[in-house]
């Protein structure tokens, strides 16, 4: 008989352990999947041709899934600018003629990077004596 009462007893641990791994696993699968952080250029396009005489470009970002007190860091040819800004837009002034490559990088607020956007390369064409319209 011990031996019968044994087992129930062992089957019944079994049991429980199903139990609390069955409900383990609907309450992760219940609880919402953490997004992952996102970032994005928007403005300028890729291969976009900007005409600034002063050098002044636009830099619109679109970020999401980032820290609450995170930030946005913009690499302008591979140099970070001086500060990170938690805005979406950025403007550039006294950018030289000819081509860049922007890429944004998403922190948290310990600066740790959470997502970097893919590069994109624009041009900046300003205008010259050399390249004169004729006189209509």
């Amino acid at each position: 008989m011990r031996a019968q009462g044994t087992d129930r007893r062992s089957f019944l641990g079994e049991g429980r352990i199903r139990a609390f791994v069955l409900l383990s696993f609907l309450a992760l699968a219940a609880a919402p999947l953490a997004r992952a952080a996102e970032i994005s250029i928007v403005q300028p396009a890729d291969q976009e041709t900007i005409h600034s005489n002063l050098g002044d470009v636009t830099v619109k970002v679109q970020s999401s899934g980032g820290d609450p007190g995170g930030s946005v860091r913009l690499l302008v040819d591979g140099t970070a600018l001086p500060k990170p800004t938690s805005g979406g837009v950025i403007q550039l002034h006294g950018i030289d003629r000819g081509a860049h490559t922007l890429k944004a990088e998403l922190l948290d607020a310990n600066g740790k990077v959470l997502a970097a956007s893919q590069p994109v390369t624009f041009y900046l064409w300003h205008a010259s004596r050399l390249f004169r319209h004729p006189a209509k």
